[in-house]
């Protein structure tokens, strides 16, 4: 592996967009999601999701020109068309949008269609309750997930994110409805770790732990199909997770006018749907004394006798916050099949390859 420093990664990712023909201020706040992922230990959804931007803004299949508009309200509802365009760009102007509205009438709901990949969803979620609000974002994506009893992807992994604002950092959970996002199961190819069984099913219907096949079968949309929370069948609530799954397809798709997940990536472009929820603080209460409540409420439960000795309890957030730290002082981790992937795209868009700090052993 190399590391690399934030700063670096950040504007190579930026430079890149801009060569591929996303407008600059599109670039910068793309570039921002994906190294945030990454800063975060997210590494499934960061700089090793670049390709899909390039070469959607190359090929012309992402609407470099695109701006989000909203194209109805009613009340403290909106609905905002991306225009095909960049995902990350037409999820914050919604997520902005929403927390204004909020402010206005203390509750406001944005959907968004014709979308793209967005990247971490608790991004936005962080950024709505920075802004003093409670914020629950989700999105589609492409079929990957079987729903209970099925045999076949319908679903998406279609994460669900919320966040609320606490004197310190938000309080954020950030997690796909499958068992494992594939991005997961794409790392640990790259690391040559196993997956494990009871993550995917393939055609048949049988647990498959082969991970390029699962991979390369889920790209190629042949039947392999990951798992909802919870896993097969109903003994450990895999249909409790299909259920929530099946919210965020609701959400996402019917209720924003966009496609669902079994429908998305198809000749008029992604048709992806996002839907965010905002609460201002302020209409519920004093902010400040909520904030700190949820504080208190969070030290109380970091506090619970450990399961494990010497094992801490964990809240949403606080491994990707550790990571952060570490990442911001010492760089950025890069797996040396990223790194090859990112100086192909650099040498697509005429760029000069990324360079790391030193190897790492």
């Amino acid at each position: 592996m190399i590391t690399v420093d934030r700063k670096a990664l950040t504007d190579f990712v930026t430079q890149a967009l801009v060569a591929a023909g996303a407008r600059a201020d599109d670039a910068d706040l793309t570039a921002d999601v994906l190294v945030a992922a990454d800063l975060a230990g997210v590494d499934s959804h960061g700089v090793a999701r670049l390709r899909r931007y390039v070469e959607g803004l190359h090929k012309g299949t992402i609407d470099k020109d695109a701006r989000p508009e909203v194209v109805r309200e009613d009340g403290g509802v909106s609905v905002v068309d991306a225009h095909n365009g960049l995902g990350q760009p037409a999820l914050c102007f919604a997520v902005d949008h929403a927390v204004a509205r909020a402010k206005e009438h203390g509750v406001a709901a944005v959907a968004v269609r014709r979308s793209n990949h967005i990247g971490i969803a608790g991004w936005y979620a962080e950024r709505a309750a920075r802004s003093g609000t409670f914020a629950l974002v989700t999105t589609n994506a492409t079929p990957q997930v079987a729903p209970a009893g099925a045999a076949e992807p319908m679903f998406g992994t279609d994460p669900v994110s919320y966040a609320l604002p606490t004197p310190d950092e938000p309080l954020c959970y950030d997690a796909a409805t499958s068992i494992v996002p594939r991005g997961k199961l794409e790392r640990l190819h790259r690391e040559g770790r196993p997956m494990l069984d009871g993550w995917a099913v393939g055609p048949d219907g049988a647990s498959s732990t082969d991970i390029p096949r699962v991979v390369a079968g889920l790209k190629a949309r042949e039947g392999y199909a990951l798992l909802p929370l919870g896993g097969l069948g109903s003994d450990f609530g895999g249909h409790k997770g299909s259920g929530v799954g099946l919210l965020a397809e609701l959400l996402c798709g019917p209720l924003a006018g966009a496609s669902w997940s079994k429908h998305t990536y198809g000749e008029q472009g992604a048709d992806l749907g996002q839907f965010v929820l905002c609460v201002n603080i302020g209409a519920l209460g004093d902010a400040r004394e909520i904030g700190e409540r949820v504080a208190a409420m969070s030290d109380e439960i970091r506090a619970a006798r450990q399961a494990v000795p010497g094992v801490p309890v964990r809240l949403p957030g606080d491994r990707r916050r550790t990571s952060a730290g570490e990442r911001s002082a010492h760089g950025i981790p890069l797996l040396a099949p990223v790194v090859a992937d990112l100086a192909r795209i650099a040498e697509l868009v005429g760029l000069a390859p990324l360079r790391g700090r030193e190897p790492v052993a």
